[in-house]
């Protein structure tokens, strides 16, 4: 039982956050409060779950193969110092460039965390944007050629159905 509830309560952390996490980006979005901000965000999240769901999936494999990539190379390029500089009395550089790579993760997964949230931002109000069926004047004048083509692929793919 107690294994059970500390899962679902863990479950519960994870949504929470979620939701928290879009509540501000639709506050920042919509200049709205808190709670009609997670509210909004929670419908907006309803309504395209498929979009959210796969770009949340994107998004993760896109912050792991960063993370991985920078404490990989963050290990390599000390590995190659520490070898060459010959100052250093040092028996084997794995164990030193195996901390630069964990602190390369730490630094990487910092990094990537903010990419996330500019990305979890960008869907947003994209789909914001796509439900109040692109109104308003205050956009760039290179996205009526984005709402162009846009418009047209959603034509083409509904004409066929």
């Amino acid at each position: 039982m107690l294994c059970l509830t500390g899962y679902l309560l863990w479950c519960l952390e994870k949504c929470i956050k979620f939701i928290t996490k879009n509540a501000y980006i639709q506050a920042a979005i919509a200049g709205t409060s808190f709670c009609t901000s997670a509210w909004n965000a929670f419908t907006l999240m309803i309504k395209h779950a498929a979009r959210f769901g796969w770009g949340n999936s994107i998004g993760a494999m896109v912050v792991f193969f960063g993370c991985t990539n920078i404490a990989a190379l963050t290990a390599f390029i000390s590995y190659i110092i520490i070898s060459q500089v010959d100052t250093l009395n040092v028996s084997t550089p794995i164990a030193p460039a195996l901390v630069c790579g964990f602190i390369g993760l730490i630094i990487g997964w910092q990094f990537m965390s903010v990419y996330s949230f500019a990305s979890d931002a960008l869907l947003q109000s994209f789909l914001l944007d796509e439900e109040l069926k692109f109104a308003g004047t205050s956009r760039p004048v290179a996205f009526a050629e984005f709402e162009k083509d846009f418009k047209e692929r959603q034509k083409s793919c509904c004409s066929c159905c």
